[in-house]
């Protein structure tokens, strides 16, 4: 089986050989796991200007990636069994684009949300979903209240939408024994920091709140901790490496994710890879985040933008450091259990697989699937 692996991102990262190297030292989450797993063909940035040429490179440095992703998908796609997407932008063009075409190949697309903090850019998402539906085999998602929407919504056969588990590399965050002489918070998007430092602002608890930009530019989210007047001195903002983010995970006694209201699983990566590291997680709750956090068990749910509550359960663990400790142990259970790479990894070759095999559709929906032993 010959898969075409669409990803973003690309340029400005480290080379494929030096990644693997940093993951053999345990120094970088195992990013390349599942692209070996698959044995696929990337076509992400470095192909795109580093494996084109001529007259085709210089008409790709010249549009969005996006785009120049998917005019190479479409004339290399005879040459796969199978397009597997993670990159949602692509993914619903190169889809709208296979519609209208008339191509007919297995495309998996991996979807990590459908709305979006932005309401134009869920409407205009959702729309690119409905319509460009009929030309993917199987979406792939991990939020159960974002698969609903789907469903619901915008009339997605439910077997065509496939809920996962997400995965965390659980040998990278792995428990480190350290003193726990902080908390932290981290993430970017559809994050409340505005409560959490609210909540911190009377107490002396060291917080570091781990940032960063994406291209160059800042989230919404995150600029308005930059514009806050009057930062207490025991709150730290600023970005984190992996080495480093691992570190201030295993000094923090706890994590804190605060959210604003959203119906997507906004914190998941940033909630896995603090229980994989065996910590605890208080964390907003909202509509989205119902899947991951057993309250009481693994983590505590607060309410939306109240400072004082949040004060109140950050005193209480920080205060009970044996709780906390009791809560992270189930935290890395729970993760070796439901979230590793490897089920992962498994659960979407399975997937890829098994669509391989899929070339005819009816009505939006493949028909005869064949299934595929892994």
């Amino acid at each position: 089986m010959k898969t075409l692996y669409i990803i973003s991102g690309g340029m400005g990262k480290p080379s494929d050989k030096t990644i693997i190297e940093l993951e053999k030292q345990n120094k970088h989450p195992r990013v390349s796991y599942l692209e070996d797993m698959l044995k696929a063909d990337l076509l992400d940035e470095r192909y795109l200007y580093g494996k084109t040429n001529g007259l085709k490179q210089w008409i790709y440095k010249r549009i969005p990636v996006e785009i120049a992703q998917v005019f190479e998908a479409v004339l290399l796609r005879k040459k796969y069994d199978v397009i597997f997407s993670q990159t949602e932008r692509t993914s619903l063009i190169l889809a709208l684009a296979m519609k209208y075409l008339r191509i007919n190949i297995p495309h998996v697309m991996v979807v990590s949300r459908i709305t979006s903090m932005y309401k134009n850019k869920s409407k205009k998402k959702m729309w690119m979903l409905k319509h460009g539906q009929s030309k993917i085999t199987r979406i792939l998602i991990w939020s159960s209240v974002q698969r609903n929407i789907a469903i619901q919504q915008l009339g997605i056969p439910p077997e065509k939408i496939k809920l996962l588990k997400r995965g965390t590399d659980q040998k990278f965050w792995s428990p480190i024994p350290s003193p726990t002489d902080t908390i932290c918070s981290v993430g970017m998007e559809m994050r409340d920091y505005p409560t959490l430092v609210e909540a911190l602002r009377p107490l002396d608890i060291p917080c570091h709140i781990a940032v960063s930009s994406v291209r160059g530019e800042l989230f919404d989210t995150v600029q308005r901790v930059y514009e806050m007047d009057k930062i207490p001195d025991h709150i730290s903002v600023g970005r984190k490496g992996y080495v480093d983010l691992r570190e201030l995970y295993a000094r923090s006694r706890f994590v804190v994710v605060p959210l604003l209201p959203t119906d997507s699983d906004n914190g998941l990566t940033s909630i896995l890879e603090a229980m994989a590291m065996g910590k605890a997680v208080i964390c907003t709750r909202s509509q989205g985040q119902v899947d991951v956090i057993q309250e009481g068990v693994t983590g505590i749910f607060v309410p939306q933008g109240d400072p004082e509550a949040l004060r109140h359960e950050i005193i209480k663990l920080w205060n009970d450091p044996e709780r906390a400790a009791e809560m992270g142990k189930a935290a890395r259970k729970y993760v070796e259990e439901h979230h590793s790479l490897e089920q992962f990894s498994n659960s979407i070759q399975r997937e890829v697989r098994n669509s391989a095999g899929i070339r005819e559709f009816r009505n939006g929906s493949p028909v005869k699937p064949v299934e595929v032993n892994v």
